[in-house]
């Protein structure tokens, strides 16, 4: 695999530059996964991305941000970043990084399977992370873009919060169908998408479980208010990134609908991927 800026614990670090939203909620984004509601949504997560990674053979990955969680099961050899208080020591993977989303220390075309979960919201250029991500990605290769979801009860508690917001309600919650379009516009054909966890952003852990009614219900009757979505996309072996191409008048043609997470009993026949 090839690597390029590299920046390896142990290693003299460079110079800091400006730092992003991202970089500046990543110490609070760590210390949240590690609460209840944060361990509950990164299990969530976990199990959609084990469903909607298509099967394939998987060299190499990385995985980026600030969630607690594995989403790089199936790659031979993969790459973690290094969290804000987190040690080397604490890692379990062989080759750890700390870098920037929007600066990956990878060659181009050199990761199979990509994941961002929860880090476009706190990026302060999400379009360049996006770029960032294409560009390093493998021909073939897939990306896991994770988020908050901002038409929901989790978009309507930040929107509502007064004062100091703190991870993760200083984060722009975005929606899936932006996700999407704007992955669309690079050139990244979608796989699969879901939206998961239904609950009220509670904190305590046993109101949490008591609510857990609400997975099914929500994923039956309420599918586009989810707290959270996932989405799966991969990068077409042939073809470039159209999204600087004109389109004449003549040649414009009506878009296909985006897809967006649907019930289990209604996703027959689309390319949503649904829980079995």
């Amino acid at each position: 695999m090839k690597i390029k800026r590299l920046w390896v614990a142990g290693v003299t670090e460079r110079p800091k530059r400006a730092s992003s939203l991202a970089v500046d909620a990543g110490e609070e984004m760590t210390r949240w996964f590690e609460t209840p509601l944060g361990k509950t949504l990164a299990q969530l997560t976990s199990d959609s991305v084990s469903r909607l990674v298509p099967p394939g053979y998987y060299r190499t990955g990385f995985q980026e941000g600030p969630a607690r969680v594995d989403l790089l099961q199936r790659t031979e050899q993969s790459v973690s970043e290094i969290l804000p208080g987190q040690s080397r020591a604490l890692l379990d993977r062989e080759l750890a990084v700390r870098c920037r989303p929007e600066q990956l220390p990878f060659g181009p075309r050199s990761i199979d399977l990509l994941a961002i979960p929860f880090v476009l919201e706190f990026s302060a250029d999400p379009h360049a992370v996006l770029r960032e991500a294409y560009s390093v990605l493998a021909p073939e290769g897939c990306l896991i873009i994770c988020g908050f979801n901002r038409w929901s009860v989790w978009g309507l508690r930040r929107f509502l919060k007064r004062g100091v917001r703190r991870a993760p309600w200083n984060g722009r919650f975005l929606s899936i169908h932006q996700v999407q379009d704007w992955t669309r516009l690079l050139g990244l054909e979608l796989t699969s998408a879901e939206s998961v966890f239904y609950r009220p952003p509670v904190g305590q852990a046993g109101l949490l479980e008591r609510l857990n009614f609400l997975e099914a219900a929500g994923d039956r009757w309420w599918p586009l208010f989810s707290g959270a979505y996932v989405v799966v996309v991969k990068k077409r072996a042939f073809g470039q990134p159209n999204v600087f191409e004109p389109v004449s008048g003549a040649r414009r043609r009506p878009q296909k609908p985006l897809v967006s997470a649907l019930p289990k009993h209604a996703a027959k026949g689309r390319l949503t991927v649904v829980r079995e």
